[in-house]
């Protein structure tokens, strides 16, 4: 992977939340490292609390307010976006990087139309008015699949459905032709014909504008219509990274296999019992030594319940961080 290749570069980011009392340190995201090719989507995937979306908001810049970066650094274009000002941030996001979130109804206003939604990025960023403006929001729901783009511009968020509402989000996030898309979630609140339309709008979209994409997901079959690697998190880390499809294959991580193996398999429906991995996720406050997924681990070893195991490298862009994957 040629430095000119790559679009996004993060180095051993952490991202710690710090309580009210200023003594519990939740270490949200400990020691991230990841590139991002140009062209090039790349999936997060985990169980709820594993870092995924702060990873994502980390690389935004648009943490809760009891969240911060404590290390690291996030190279986008080779600037690091960790010494931007605010105001530089706000230029970048919407320009060349934006994000769509999980639920639409708390992305979009209720108390503005649709329309004056969607007009504002192209207002702040590409200064556009009269109409160019108007043909631009016209030439952008057309482009999200949204018959009669008049009608629906006058419209408030409460007026449409959740689907369409996604598409809204999808259009203001791609409104100025930004490098860098992150979708968080995408489709949680849809129903499985529209997820499947939203991933095929997601899918034309990308190759389309040429757009690099992280997609956030829990989903592995999001992951496998979309990706081309992908990154699996637990406990603020990650614990495997390789190309979608010898992820896929094969797995070398115990929580990978996990989490591949409770996704449903179809030709046992209504026979076979949905598996489930045991115990729960660590506190990420009071994490305990050694491997954080070591309690709930099949292949334990003493070893694991010591020692983090660090990267081990299975092929040329496939590694896993286990004690298991040194031994085989």
């Amino acid at each position: 992977m040629g430095n000119g290749d790559i679009l996004l570069q993060v180095k051993d980011l952490k991202t710690y939340i710090h309580g009210r009392d200023g003594l519990r340190v939740t270490k949200a995201v400990d020691g991230v490292s990841f590139a991002l090719r140009r062209g090039e989507t790349l999936g997060i995937i985990g169980e709820s609390g594993s870092g995924k979306t702060m990873t994502a908001l980390s690389i935004m810049r648009i943490l809760p307010s009891a969240a911060r970066v404590v290390g690291g650094e996030i190279l986008f274009n080779g600037e690091n976006l960790l010494t931007k000002s605010a105001a530089e941030m706000r230029r970048l996001r919407g320009e060349k990087m934006s994000m769509i979130l999980q639920d639409p109804m708390v992305s979009l206003d209720p108390l503005f139309t649709v329309g004056s939604q969607l007009a504002e990025p192209l207002r702040t960023h590409l200064r556009l008015g009269g109409a160019a403006l108007a043909h631009r929001m016209t030439e952008l729901m057309s482009a999200v699949s949204i018959p009669s783009p008049q009608q629906r511009l006058k419209q408030y968020p409460h007026q449409m459905s959740g689907g369409m509402l996604q598409r809204i989000v999808g259009a203001i996030a791609i409104s100025c032709d930004p490098q860098l898309l992150i979708a968080d979630e995408p489709t949680t609140a849809l129903d499985p014909t529209v997820q499947a339309q939203f991933l095929d709008l997601l899918e034309t979209l990308r190759d389309s504008k040429h757009l690099s994409v992280i997609v956030v997901t829990h989903d592995f079959g999001v992951a496998a219509r979309l990706c081309d690697r992908v990154m699996v998190m637990y406990a603020g880390r990650i614990v495997e990274m390789g190309p979608i499809r010898e992820i896929f294959e094969h797995p070398r991580h115990p929580y990978t296999k996990a989490l591949l193996a409770s996704i449903p398999d179809g030709t046992e429906f209504g026979t076979g019992r949905l598996k489930s991995i045991e115990g729960q996720p660590p506190d990420l406050a009071a994490l305990p030594p050694g491997c954080p997924f070591a309690p709930r681990c099949p292949s334990v070893v003493p070893r694991c319940q010591r020692d983090y195991p660090p990267e081990f490298r299975v092929a040329t862009e496939h590694a896993a961080n286990c004690w298991q994957v040194s031994a085989s």
